[in-house]
């Protein structure tokens, strides 16, 4: 299993203190040899912020690089912990309230989580920053 992330993108645009990159995200199929027999429409143009370092220009290709622990932390916080306040607001209120009372409250949890997510983003993008370098082209 890889050890990091990489991802080929081209500087966009940059700024003082942020390198704004794009890359094409695309799915398993959208790289296969036979997407066009298929609906290979999963790609899409992602734009990555970097922390500016310098020495960069506007339309150079670069690596993006982060670790493999990115995408399981990632995971971790959009999908696996709601669904674990979910399923405890659920068998707590179960006891105490009705079934629909029961349902809004275990839908309901999920505001004030993805709102704490929101109020901690600047220290998430913190743990989520990507690494950059050059490609050197022949």
């Amino acid at each position: 299993m890889a050890e990091k992330i990489e991802h080929t993108g081209i500087i966009e645009r940059i700024t003082p203190s942020v390198i704004y990159v794009k890359i094409v995200q695309e799915s398993a199929c959208a790289a296969c040899h036979a997407n066009g027999a298929c609906s290979a429409a999963d790609m899409a143009d992602k734009e990555i912020e970097v922390t500016n370092i310098g020495g960069f220009e506007v339309g150079q290709k670069v690596e993006l690089i982060g670790a493999y622990s990115f995408g399981l932390s990632a995971v971790m916080y959009a999908f696996l912990l709601p669904l674990l306040c979910m399923i405890l607001t659920l068998f707590i209120s179960m006891n105490y309230v009705s079934e629909l009372q029961s349902g809004l409250m275990t839908l309901g949890i999920l505001l004030p989580y993805y709102t704490v997510l929101f109020l901690f983003r600047k220290k998430l993008k913190k743990r989520f920053s990507f690494g950059i370098k050059p490609i050197k082209e022949n």
